[in-house]
């Protein structure tokens, strides 16, 4: 069952409760947008998200020697900055699978004011805005999981690289919340701004 439903235009942000159990899907409307993903324990939202444990997350059930990874896609878990279980990411539906980013650091002012485009809020000041309401402050916000961005390491180069994604109109990726929640999200006013759908469903 749906408890909530809403629609991101461009440039904008929100900040979702999910209650553990509950289940959050974010959805690219029309294809190839990115949308900035920050979680928060919503009992202590001083303990948030961590894209470096959620990267090395050991699984007791895997075989043979542990490799942290590269990225994350079904199965694998989003972790605290106490390294605690926070959501478990139960679809991604792209054709590839882990294209998301969980390395970089958000868009911000200050990228924007340096590539020429003049003072503009970014995914960091979106995000914050919407976190101010819980007592967050701009530099209590994480690095955050960048869901649908192609951001992938060019070993021979020795830098980062952004190129287009691949997600289709209607894909989506969907997490189920292992403790209470506060689920930030914004659209991601580096891409072009489609609309991204938002919805929470019920405990199963």
């Amino acid at each position: 069952m749906q408890v909530q439903t809403l629609t991101l235009g461009p440039d904008s942000g929100v900040a979702v409760a999910v209650e553990t159990g509950q289940r959050i899907r974010v959805t690219d409307v029309r294809g190839l947008q990115v949308v900035d993903m920050a979680v928060f324990n919503r009992a202590n939202p001083r303990e948030k998200l961590s894209t470096s444990y959620s990267r090395s997350r050991f699984d007791p059930n895997t075989k043979g020697k542990f490799h942290p990874r590269d990225k994350l896609t079904t199965g694998d878990y989003l972790m605290s900055t106490l390294n605690r279980e926070m959501m478990r990411i139960v679809d991604d539906t792209p054709a590839v699978k882990g294209m998301h980013d969980a390395h970089g650091r958000m868009c911000n002012r200050r990228l924007f004011r340096v590539l020429g485009k003049g003072e503009r809020d970014g995914c960091h000041e979106i995000i914050a805005r919407a976190m101010a309401p819980h007592g967050l402050l701009a530099e209590d916000i994480p690095d955050t999981f960048d869901l649908f961005m192609n951001f992938h390491h060019d070993c021979a180069h020795g830098h980062w690289v952004i190129e287009p994604g691949v997600s289709k109109p209607g894909d989506y990726v969907e997490f189920e919340a292992v403790m209470d929640c506060i689920v930030a999200l914004s659209n991601c006013p580096f891409f072009d701004g489609k609309e991204i759908k938002v919805e929470v469903f019920a405990a199963a």
